[in-house]
Formats: C-alpha cells, sequence, structure tokens
C-alpha cells in the first residue's frame, strides 16, 4: 500500500473511477460504522459546546467584546496545542477502535460532572477546564477518526470518503448545536450536556462494532511506559517526516492560512450582526442570530462537501486547493465591504464552501502522503494548525476590528488571500504538485 502511495507522483491527476462507481461499491461495513461514530460524537460536541459557548461566548459578544473570544480561544486552544502533539504518537501505537469507544466514554463521565457542577453554580473557572478537556478527548477521537479512514477505504476513494466524512460531521455538529441551544432555551444547560451524553453513549456502542481494531504496525514496540519516555523524540521523527514531504507540508500551510480567513470571517459576521443590525437581534434573538451566522459557514461547507468529488475528479488535490483560496478571495473582495446583513452572511457561507473544499484535498493529500505509522501524527500537527488559525484570527479581530461601514480588514483578508494563493500556487508547481500529467 506504502509503496503505491510512494510510486504515484503527488500531483497527478486523479481517475473518477470512484464517481462512477455505485456507492455500495465502495462504501463497507466498517466504513459506515466509522461514519455513524464519527456524526454522533460529532452532534454531541455541537450540542455541548453550545452549552459551554453560550456561557463563555455568546453572552459576552451581545455587549461586543470581541476581547472575548481571543481570551477563550488562548485559554482553551493554546493550553491543548501543547499537548495535542502527544496526541497522535498514542493513535499511532494503540487500536484505533478503542481510541473511539474511550474517548466517547470518557466524555460522557466528564459532562456528568459538568452537569452536577452546574447544578451547583458552576464557576466560570469550571467551565474553562471541561471546555479545555472536552476539546483535547474530541480532538483525539477525530485524529484517530483520521488516521482509521484510509484502513476502512481504498486509496481512490479517499477524497469522496473525506468529503462525506467531513461534510457530515460539519452539518451533525451545527444539528446539534443547534439542537443544543434549543435545549437550553426549553430547559436550560444541564438537560442540554445530558442529551450530549446520550449521543456520546452512541457513538461510542457504534464505534465498538467496527470490525477492525485499525491498528497501525508497530512491530518491537516496548513496553507503554518505555514508550511514553520517548514521545519527545518520535514527535520530533514525525514532524520531521511531514517536513520533509512537500506533498504534505505545502497543503498543512494552505489550510492554516484558509482556516485564519474562515475564522476571521465567522466572528467578525456575529459581531457585525449584533453591533449594526441590532434590529436582527430583536428579530431572531441574541443566540438565533449567532447561530444563523455560523450556520452560514456550515451550509457553505456542506456544498463544498457535495461538490469537492465532482470537481476533485477533474482537478488535481493541489489545485482543488487553490479554487478553495479562489473562491474566499472573490468573496472577501466583492461582498467583504457592503453594508449589508445579507451580505455579511453570504459572506460567511462563500468562505466556508472555499475553506471546506481546499480541506477535502488536504485531508487526502496528507493520508496519502503519509506512511500509516505516521498517520496519526500528521493529523495532530493538523489540528495544532487549526488550533492556532483560530487564534490568530481573534488577535486579528481584535487588534483590527470591524466597525467601520466600510469593513476594511474583510477587504484587506480578501487581498491577503490573494497573496497567499499566488504564493500556495508557485511552493505548489516547485514541488511537482501543477502539472505533472498535463
Amino acid at each position: 500500500m506504502r509503496k503505491a502511495i510512494v510510486a504515484r507522483l503527488p500531483g497527478a491527476r486523479r481517475a473518477s473511477t470512484g464517481a462512477q462507481e455505485r456507492w455500495s461499491e465502495w462504501i463497507g461495513r466498517d466504513f459506515r460504522r466509522l461514519l455513524g461514530a464519527q456524526f454522533a460524537a460529532q452532534a454531541a460536541d455541537g450540542a455541548s459546546q453550545a452549552v459551554i459557548a453560550n456561557i463563555l461566548v455568546l453572552e459576552p459578544l451581545g455587549q461586543g467584546t470581541s476581547g472575548r473570544v481571543l481570551e477563550v480561544s488562548v485559554l482553551t486552544l493554546l493550553p491543548y496545542s501543547l499537548i495535542a502533539p502527544f496526541l497522535g504518537v498514542f493513535v499511532d501505537r494503540w487500536a484505533r477502535r478503542s481510541i473511539l469507544v474511550t474517548t466517547s466514554a470518557l466524555r460522557v463521565l466528564l459532562l456528568g460532572a459538568a452537569i452536577a457542577a452546574l447544578v451547583g453554580g458552576a464557576a466560570e473557572t469550571t467551565l474553562y477546564g471541561v471546555a479545555l478537556v472536552l476539546l483535547g478527548l474530541g480532538r483525539l477521537f477525530l485524529t484517530a477518526k483520521g488516521a482509521s479512514l484510509p484502513v476502512t477505504l481504498r486509496e481512490k476513494h479517499l477524497l469522496q470518503g473525506n468529503s462525506i466524512s467531513g461534510g457530515g460531521g460539519m452539518i451533525a455538529a451545527l444539528v446539534g448545536g443547534v439542537v443544543g441551544l434549543a435545549a437550553i432555551a426549553f430547559s436550560g444547560p444541564a438537560p442540554a450536556l445530558g442529551l450530549a451524553a446520550v449521543l456520546y453513549v452512541v457513538s461510542a456502542a457504534v464505534a465498538a462494532s467496527i470490525g477492525s481494531a485499525m491498528r497501525a504496525d508497530r512491530r518491537g514496540t516496548a513496553a507503554l511506559s518505555k514508550e511514553v519516555a520517548r514521545v519527545a523524540v518520535e514527535l520530533w521523527d514525525g514532524l520531521r517526516q511531514a517536513w520533509r514531504r512537500a506533498p504534505v507540508r505545502l497543503p498543512l500551510a494552505a489550510i492554516f492560512l484558509l482556516r485564519v480567513v474562515v475564522i476571521f470571517v465567522a466572528i467578525a459576521t456575529i459581531l457585525v450582526i449584533k453591533e449594526q443590525f441590532p434590529q436582527a437581534g430583536d428579530q431572531f434573538g441574541r443566540l438565533s442570530v449567532s447561530a444563523l451566522a455560523l450556520g452560514a459557514a456550515g451550509v457553505g461547507a456542506f456544498i463544498g462537501a457535495a461538490t469537492a468529488p465532482l470537481i476533485g475528479a477533474r482537478l488535481e488535490r493541489s489545485e482543488l486547493i487553490l479554487v478553495g483560496f479562489g473562491v474566499s478571495s472573490l468573496g472577501l473582495l466583492t461582498l467583504g465591504w457592503v453594508a449589508s446583513l445579507t451580505a455579511m452572511l453570504v459572506l460567511a457561507l462563500v468562505t466556508g464552501y472555499g475553506t471546506f473544499v481546499a480541506k477535502v484535498a488536504v485531508d487526502a493529500l496528507v493520508q496519502e502522503g503519509m506512511p500509516d505509522e505516521y498517520r496519526g501524527r500528521a493529523f495532530s500537527l493538523y489540528d495544532i494548525l487549526y488550533n492556532l488559525a483560530s487564534v490568530v484570527a481573534a488577535g486579528f479581530l481584535v487588534a483590527f476590528g470591524v466597525s467601520d461601514a466600510v469593513r476594511t480588514p474583510l477587504v484587506a483578508a480578501g487581498i491577503c488571500c490573494v497573496g497567499a494563493a499566488l504564493a500556495m500556487r508557485s511552493a505548489f508547481k516547485r514541488a511537482g504538485m501543477l502539472g505533472a500529467a498535463r
């Protein structure tokens, strides 16, 4: 399998054979159950995070305090980023099915403790801790899922598989968030967390039914205690392996840049709605408007999941990443300056679409470009970049603001996106990832 991957030219066009096959011919039992476990877990993530976001982020945003977003990002995402590299090492050692089951089970216990704390009048520091641990367990789950997906599919179906997995996961999280917000409105935060706990139980049960343990080949692996002591060395080795492979290094850099853009736009959209269109808040309610703004980006991601395989059948992976840059840039340059609620929502949709199209291609490139025993570490690095991108976006938002009618920062983001696209195109071409089969 690895020899076949290495033998392929990184920029070669992929045949559209998978798109022509019926789904039943390539979507097997383990893949379906992996998706079921993922979707249930991400719906639970959406519901549980809605409760925490309501208390820590959305209420402060009602007063337009954008600095609160940066504060929450720094206190939750940065600490996690310090431990995230270790997750991939364990994913490359343990049976990935066991990781999927265990992380969901641990989140059930964590939510039980959070419900007890809320009933007892939990302080914000408690919720910060819950958010941090939930994030860590959720990322460990998704890292294991990302490393497991190639085991359940043939290589030629990775683009379609990542589209279904990524798009479905996005929709599951959005649905979970909407249901969580509704549960908060009707019955309070504790029942909403209880609903999330039930979904985690479902995820654990479905993951346990996967036929393969999905364990990476680790011949000669030492005892766990000794392996833990070697984590730092292993991590450095994983980073070197990713860095030396341009088809892995360059896509990760690209998705980091696009992630900064889409998070910046998503937060800016919420702030603009609350500050410049207060009548919308009166009409829909604060939580509903926030959900609407984030949901617009989710709709764009869903459209991206539906169309990425069709576009990818005609383009190279690297060209699909550039399509994502181009769509996002066009949206920012044409809509970023328009003082309209509709324009802001469409902009969130367009950037969500562009980022997800690029993400599908990045997922496939990382999975194809890394040997199986390093995939877990590669996806841990992927997660770190995602987290840091959110912090960087929040920092830019605080530094520049979006209160002016012309919204100069959004247009400036579009210009930067164009520059990044040109730079990535040049880097792809130098690495032989463009035009290899022309």
